[in-house]
Order: structure tokens, then C-alpha cells, then sequence
């Protein structure tokens, strides 16, 4: 009985464990995509733009997906869907190793991986009912699962020659059918309709009190912060597309040594786990509109250090960029979790905005490029986004404080 209460109270962390491990597993597909372009290939005897296809095919799919998923979480839960998304995506990368073809690879990592972005939103529903007082802190240590799992199979598969594409495609559907669906169907918990989490004992407790439902109804917030958080999550999109994309290609046009570009990848992959573990405490201890702030004015100035090509560039923006790099996504989230009681559909929505960001921003960099020979404007642009979705969120926190203003006196 004392064990039951031990688990019971302790149960947000371990379905944050839970969520962690689902996380590292789907960083796979992630890693075969952005490592291995050249052999899929030539092993499929297909062009590099067939591969490239594939790949905004599967994001664009997802995208889609976000904001219907978000739905039927609203409607049947996160649990499920998540379910139905990882089976999906169990499919598509069987599929990919058992047809071993074009037109394989394309309906299983195009089309059913990308049916999987239904299940975008559940992780950070479920984590909004488990924790009270420690929902940054959450989100942050999630969202190191993907840069984690980068980190492990990068040497992993790339020192054996063995370890082809295909292997990782099937590594990934096995460890999904034998790791994934244990964990969502035994582990993960339903939240209750309508609960969330006790902010002292993060377990699941009955619902904190809405202190909009304070404010006199013709006095509540218009929906601009969530317009706001949407341009703010769009311009990440943005700045994801232009560094998962067109980083190398511009440090390669800068004329970076490669021993060079090595060296700052590898410091931009630290820093993305310890800029999430960092802003997630932050977020915790400090107004979350004020930290986002932070985090986006950091960006310009990454931006900006990238702009002028010195020598020191690749490694201070490598290190300053690295920073932010997880952190734009929970955040935003964290602060639209305020603003609407159905949240799936906000989620969903919302990660639309981010997923058709980073395909624009990988878009653009190749026309860009084509246009001037060089990704100038490009850069340019994230800059001006970054200035503009900082001073939304100052914005944003200026009316929160007034609000906190109006609640006090009506209190």
C-alpha cells in the first residue's frame, strides 16, 4: 500500500521518464534522414531531390496532421492517439526496410511517417495534466530526448560500415514495437477529463483554479497571445529550417574549414542539451514571457554573429544558437497552455505553425541562395523575425502584468 502511494505520487516523473525514452527512440528516423541522404541514394538509384521530396512530403503530411490530431486528443485522449500515431510510424519505417525500393521508401517514410505527426501534440497535453510548478522544468528535460538520441546513434551507426540505412530503419520499427508500445500501453496514463496536477506533490490532483475565470468576462484577454505565441513558434519553424538545412552550406560558402564545421556541429549539439535543461529551470523560477524573451533576443544576436562570416563565427554561434535551440517550442506552448481549455486543439494548431515554418525556412535558403549566391537575406530574415517575436512576447508580458494588476484588486 505504501508502494502504491509512493508511485501514485510519484507517477509525473515516471511518465516523464516514459516520454523521454519515446522521445529518444523517434530521434531515429530524424537521424537516418539528416546522415545517410547519399546512400539512400545510391542504394534506391534514385536523385538526392527524390530523397529531398520525400522529406517535405513527411513533414508537410505532419503538419497537416498536428491540428486534426489535436482534435481527437481533445475528444479521445492523448493516450490514444499516441498509440495510432506510433503504430503509423512503426508501419512506415517497416515499410522502408522490406520494400527497399522507391516507391516503397516514399509511402512509408513520406506518407506513413508522416501520418504519425497525429500524435504531435499528446506528450506536451500529457505532461500539462501531470505537473503543477514544474511544467518548464518537464518540457525542457522532454525536449533533450531528441538531441540525445542524435548524440548516441551518430557514432553509433556511422563508425561501423555495417550499420547501414536500412539496419536503422529497422532499428527503429523494432525498438518502437518492443520498447514505444509497452511504454504508452502500460506506463502512460489517461489524464483525467478536466485534471491536472496538484502543484506541491506533482501527481495527479484535481484542477487548479483558472484565474481568468477572475477576470469580468468583458474584460478578458482578446485571443492576440496566442497570435503572438503562433509567430513566435512560425519564426522558429523558420530558424529550424535555415539551420537543420543550410548551416553547413553556409558555413561551406564562408569558406569554414570542414575540421571547423565539425567542430561547432558537435558544440551546437551540446549546447542543445544543456540550453533545454537550462531554460526549462528558468522558465520554472522566472516570469515564462520575460524568459522567452530572452531566448529570441539571444537568437537575434546569434543571427547577427552569423551575418558578419568572422572567423569566430560558426563556434560562438554554434554555442549562443545551440542555447535556444529547444527551448522556443515548450515555452510557447507553456504559455498558450494559459490561454484555452482545449488543449489538444491548441497544441495541434500551434505546432502547425512551426512545422510549416521550418519547411518555408528550408525552402527559402535554396532560393535565397539561387537568387543572390550567397544566404545573406536569409540570415537577415531570421533576424528581423527573431527582433519582431521578441518584442511580441515583451508585449505579451507587459499585459500579463497588467493582469495580474486587475486581479489583484479584484481579489
Amino acid at each position: 500500500m505504501k508502494q502504491e502511494r509512493w508511485y501514485v505520487r510519484h507517477y509525473a516523473w515516471i511518465g516523464l521518464a516514459a516520454l523521454w525514452v519515446i522521445g529518444f527512440i523517434g530521434a531515429i528516423s530524424r537521424f537516418i534522414m539528416a546522415s545517410y541522404q547519399v546512400q539512400m541514394s545510391a542504394d534506391l538509384h534514385v536523385s538526392r531531390g527524390f530523397i529531398s521530396v520525400a522529406w517535405s512530403t513527411n513533414l508537410f503530411i505532419a503538419a497537416l496532421c498536428a491540428p486534426v490530431g489535436g482534435r481527437l486528443v481533445d475528444r479521445y485522449g492523448p493516450k490514444k492517439v499516441m498509440l495510432i500515431a506510433t503504430l503509423l510510424s512503426i508501419s512506415g519505417t517497416g515499410f522502408v526496410y522490406m520494400g527497399h525500393n522507391p516507391i516503397f521508401f516514399f509511402i512509408g517514410y513520406g506518407l506513413l511517417s508522416g501520418l504519425a505527426g497525429l500524435g504531435a501534440s499528446t506528450a506536451y497535453v500529457l505532461l500539462f495534466s501531470w505537473f503543477g510548478r514544474h511544467k518548464a522544468k518537464a518540457a525542457g528535460i522532454l525536449s533533450s530526448a531528441s538531441s540525445v538520441g542524435l548524440a548516441v546513434c551518430t557514432p553509433l551507426f556511422l563508425s561501423n560500415r555495417n550499420l547501414t540505412w536500412e539496419y536503422a530503419f529497422l532499428a527503429s520499427a523494432f525498438l518502437g514495437l518492443v520498447l514505444t508500445v509497452p511504454l504508452i500501453l502500460f506506463i502512460i496514463r489517461q489524464p483525467e477529463k478536466g485534471g491536472v496536477v496538484n502543484s506541491k506533490s506533482d501527481s495527479i490532483d484535481t484542477p487548479i483554479e483558472d484565474h481568468n475565470q477572475s477576470i469580468p468576462s468583458n474584460r478578458r484577454p482578446f485571443n492576440y497571445p496566442l497570435l503572438i505565441v503562433a509567430f513566435a513558434l512560425f519564426t522558429c519553424g523558420i530558424n529550424m529550417g535555415t539551420v537543420e538545412m543550410n548551416l553547413v552550406a553556409i558555413h561551406q560558402q564562408a569558406e569554414v574549414t570542414s575540421g571547423m564545421i565539425a567542430f561547432s556541429m558537435g558544440i551546437l549539439g551540446a549546447m542543445e542539451i544543456i540550453g533545454s535543461l537550462g531554460f526549462g529551470i528558468l522558465m520554472d523560477v522566472m516570469n515564462k514571457r520575460l524568459a522567452m524573451t530572452l531566448l529570441y533576443g539571444i537568437r537575434v544576436l546569434s543571427f547577427m554573429i552569423l551575418l558578419l562570416h568572422t572567423s569566430w563565427s560558426p563556434i560562438v554561434f554554434a554555442i549562443t544558437f545551440g542555447l535556444t535551440y529547444l527551448g522556443a517550442v515548450p515555452g510557447g506552448m507553456l504559455i498558450a497552455n494559459e490561454f484555452s481549455n482545449k488543449k489538444g486543439r491548441l497544441i495541434g494548431n500551434l505546432m502547425l505553425f512551426h512545422q510549416d515554418g521550418g519547411i518555408l525556412g528550408a525552402l527559402v535558403g535554396g532560393i535565397a541562395y539561387e537568387a543572390f549566391d550567397n544566404y545573406q537575406i536569409l540570415i537577415g530574415i531570421d533576424a528581423v523575425l527573431c527582433v519582431i517575436a521578441a518584442v511580441g512576447y515583451l508585449i505579451l508580458k507587459q499585459h500579463h502584468s497588467i493582469r495580474k494588476g486587475e486581479l489583484y484588486h479584484v481579489a
